[in-house]
């Protein structure tokens, strides 16, 4: 995790009078504790700005030859409470089995298979992901604060 991210997941926590953990947790796929024990997971995404869309990744993998790995939501489904999507402009906060229950609904229809990579263009990632609208994650969120 770059120290950039770091960062960042950590000046949001402080605003949201979350505990930021320092990745403790980040392989089982959450970040951050509510002041109740509730667990979060945190993920960025500049782009849903232009897509208007939040690329929700499920899977990924290294290359074509390699076996897919759940990751992203597809692990905090699993094990964080909230879900947490930061742009650039706002903090959008849903509870993952609402969020899962939509993704479930909708799987297959929106699945993409690769992401240009944000830190060298030059390669791909390979990810699986659910693209949701911003207006249909809204309305997931019990919370959408400002940055």
């Amino acid at each position: 995790m770059s120290d950039t991210i770091l960062e960042r997941e950590k000046t949001i926590a402080d605003k949201m009078g979350w505990t930021h953990l320092n990745g403790a947790h980040k392989a089982e796929g959450w970040d951050m504790v509510t002041p109740n024990g509730e667990k979060i997971a945190i993920r960025f995404d500049e782009l849903s700005l232009e897509t208007n869309a939040h690329y929700l990744e499920l899977e990924q993998r290294t290359d074509r030859d390699s076996g897919w790995k759940v990751s992203g939501f597809g692990l905090a489904r699993k094990n964080a409470d909230w879900w947490v999507m930061a742009n650039s402009e706002k903090i959008y906060i849903a509870p993952t089995k609402k969020l899962w229950k939509i993704v479930k609904k909708a799987r297959g229809s929106d699945e993409k298979h690769s992401r240009r990579n944000l830190d060298d263009p030059d390669k791909r990632l390979f990810s699986r992901a659910h693209i949701l609208p911003l207006d249909e994650f809204a309305n997931c969120c019990i919370l959408i604060a400002n940055q």
